[in-house]
């Protein structure tokens, strides 16, 4: 498979709790190379397999504790443990970063999803997306229906489809203000000047399209979360309250 589709939806499951499990961890100050030795060796999800252990650490790790810098990963650790913010939004924020760190999540939807999403199709044939997985992502027949079943049970959980057999149903879904002020602060962190955030695909990955992402900035902005203006190539988007206070103003 080209490296540009490099995927783990083969081995993708419900995983919000292995994550819940991993921010702990890193709450205590452990490395990720200790984070990984641990899950291989103390075997705490009751994985049987060794080299299925290896392949799933390797995974979670990369994608959700390598996949930060030091300050966002704080900042994702403490949303992910925090039990006075809910489930939905945690599975959002995990959903985006699904989609930044794995290139076939990240095709499947912003391609097929969100094309027949904001064409108002009520669903999707599944066979459209596993031929996604063989013809972007140079899958075998078996391996596309194992990402594409990965992905659509992450996805389901999420919220915005719910799969059958052969058709994949689209669901009414508008993500949690809080959830694309994560999405936001995360961009902010990364340094991205403020034209290249309000083009960025990631908020595309919670299924947004232009006016819904600026109806929900400018509500970011009434609620003092944010500064924001736009005219033109002139963007005004930056931050209010301090990265490291997000968890704390996104209590339920």
């Amino acid at each position: 498979m080209p490296p540009y589709l490099k995927t783990h939806l083969n081995r993708a499951f419900d995983h919000l709790d292995a994550v819940i499990y991993l921010m702990n961890e890193a709450r205590k100050g452990k490395t990720a190379r200790e984070i990984k030795s641990h899950l291989v060796e103390d075997d705490p999800f009751s994985n049987s397999s060794r080299e299925y252990r290896s392949l799933v650490a390797n995974w979670l790790v990369s994608d959700f504790v390598s996949g930060f810098s030091a300050k966002a990963l704080s900042v994702f650790a403490e949303i992910m443990v925090s039990e006075k913010i809910g489930s939905q939004l945690k599975r959002e924020v995990l959903f985006w970063k699904t989609c930044e760190r794995d290139a076939l999540a990240r095709e499947l939807t912003l391609g097929p999803i969100y094309t027949a999403y904001h064409a108002h199709e009520p669903n999707i044939s599944t066979d459209a997306l596993i031929d996604v997985a063989i013809t972007k992502g140079g899958l075998s027949q078996t391996t596309a229906w194992r990402c594409v079943s990965g992905f659509l049970s992450i996805a389901a959980n999420v919220g915005f489809l719910s799969p059958t057999e052969k058709i994949v149903n689209l669901n009414y879904f508008r993500p949690k203000q809080n959830a694309v002020a994560a999405v936001l602060f995360f961009l902010f962190d990364s340094g991205l000047p403020p034209v290249q955030i309000l083009r960025a695909p990631d908020f595309k990955y919670l299924l947004l399209d232009d006016n819904a992402l600026l109806s929900i900035l400018s509500d970011l902005r009434s609620a003092g979360v944010i500064a924001f203006a736009s005219a033109g190539n002139v963007v005004r988007l930056e931050p209010k309250i301090p990265f490291e206070v997000l968890p704390d103003a996104f209590e339920e």
